[in-house]
């Protein structure tokens, strides 16, 4: 065995053995803070990439945008910032969040260039039961993930987008950006028609540990998706576009970012 390989071997050993040592559980510590922040663990909009990717991809000089899991519209003020000649479909299935959403994206007025929608988007038309936490209204969800969290049951109404498109005479998107706790999945399948025939540019969408109750995992957006669109895990400064490796299946909360790969241009301006 040569001496590298010898040395890691016996400071696996040594750690193992004494992993219920102070010293030891301070440096498993802070190896996993290393490692989630190497992972861009984390939600935080201004840190983790999803700003900076709406600042790359302006010189597209986008038009149409959905935000669907808008809760209080920082995603789609930031987006009509950065995009000047794009108007954004924002959805949010919680009433009460959704009057606030109103009062934040009309302070200024009537905004003309943002579309309001109480409900939101899966793979089938109908309602269902949803979660709404007081405390959190950024949690909202399906599921009662959160069951430490005082939540309000209520049903929820939902469409697919496909349909709301061809309801609205809308073709093509540039910029999908999904958010809403787990069924992301779902929402894209809502899509299908329009990602199936790429007239969907971009996609943004969550993963993380909801997977592994939904048993989604990236391995079933690599199969929905791969042939027509290159996938990248967003990071702070670009997006690493890469090939599906089981390796990849890590369950920290992250976004990706999927690109048509009939766009290349913009697949090279997230990636630089």
């Amino acid at each position: 065995m040569r001496g590298a390989g010898r040395l890691k071997l016996l400071a696996r050993s040594a750690i193992s053995t004494h992993r219920r040592s102070l010293a030891v559980r301070a440096l498993h510590s802070l190896a996993s803070f290393v490692e989630s922040a190497y992972a861009n663990e984390g939600a935080n909009f201004h840190l983790n990439g999803e700003q900076t990717l709406l600042r790359k991809l302006a010189p597209a000089d986008f038009r149409l945008a959905f935000d669907v899991g808008a809760n209080f519209g920082d995603w789609s003020a930031e987006a009509m910032a950065m995009w000047p000649h794009c108007t954004v479909h924002a959805f949010e299935v919680a009433p009460q969040t959704f009057q606030r959403l109103g009062d934040r994206l009309r302070a200024a007025g009537d905004n003309p260039r943002v579309t309001l929608n109480c409900f939101g988007l899966s793979d089938e038309l109908g309602t269902r039961q949803m979660f709404y936490y007081p405390d959190h209204p950024d949690v909202t969800a399906d599921v009662h993930w959160h069951t430490d969290l005082v939540s309000i049951p209520f049903e929820a109404h939902l469409a697919t987008g496909d349909a709301y498109c061809h309801e609205r005479g809308i073709d093509t998107l540039d910029f999908l950006k999904i958010d809403v706790e787990g069924a992301e999945y779902r929402v894209m399948k809502g899509f299908g028609e329009r990602l199936a025939a790429q007239k969907v540019h971009c996609v943004q969408f969550e993963y993380g540990a909801f997977s592994t109750q939904t048993k989604v995992l990236l391995a079933d957006y690599h199969r929905l998706l791969s042939q027509l669109y290159w996938i990248g895990k967003i990071f702070p400064t670009y997006v690493e576009f890469r090939d599906y490796q089981w390796t990849m299946e890590d369950f920290r909360f992250s976004n990706y970012c999927c690109v048509s790969k009939l766009r290349p241009d913009l697949r090279n301006l997230l990636a630089a």
